[in-house]
């Protein structure tokens, strides 16, 4: 007796063989596409141009009056709104009350701005200091010269705010 096979058909193994490997590649593409670390990263990125931004209006403002804005080793962080400001983006007043209208629009404010996840400003006679946290982006907050690991920092004294 000859059996005859289709030869048309799959196996049961190739079946199986080619599910494997797809969902190897399904697995491998959600974990690289991984939404919520897409969205920290782009917070990540908005955070690193809106310091880039405000280092910039420090430094003109030190230009013009010979002084950096603010009074000297008060830390204001972007989450505290100080007495008599308006609110936090007010570049006329906003969360450092100096007026720095002249240099940006309105003062930039975290993503998050929370407890967590806000932009810090100190300065002093020998420098000032900008610092704010990463979510995702975090060889650039251990690379930046600064004394806290855990956030980017930038500025001409690094060691203002301690960790």
């Amino acid at each position: 007796m000859k059996r005859h096979f289709n030869s048309n058909a799959f196996t049961l193994l190739e079946i199986t063989i080619v599910t494997a490997v797809l969902l190897v590649l399904m697995g491998t593409a959600i974990s690289l596409i991984s939404p919520a670390s897409s969205k920290g990263k782009a917070r990540d990125n908005k955070r690193l141009s809106d310091v880039s931004t405000l280092d910039r209006a420090v430094n003109e403002y030190k230009l013009d009056y010979g002084q950096y804005p603010g009074q000297e080793s008060f830390l204001y962080t972007s989450d505290t709104l100080p007495a008599g400001s308006p609110n936090i983006y007010s570049a006329v007043s906003g969360w450092i009350p100096v007026d720095l209208s002249d240099y940006i629009p309105k003062y930039p404010a975290d993503p998050v701005n929370d407890a967590t996840y806000h932009y810090e400003y100190i300065q002093n006679t020998a420098g000032y200091e900008i610092s704010t946290r990463l979510e995702q982006l975090t060889e650039e907050a251990s690379s930046d010269g600064g004394n806290d690991p855990a956030k980017y920092e930038l500025g001409i004294n690094l060691l203002l705010i301690s960790p």
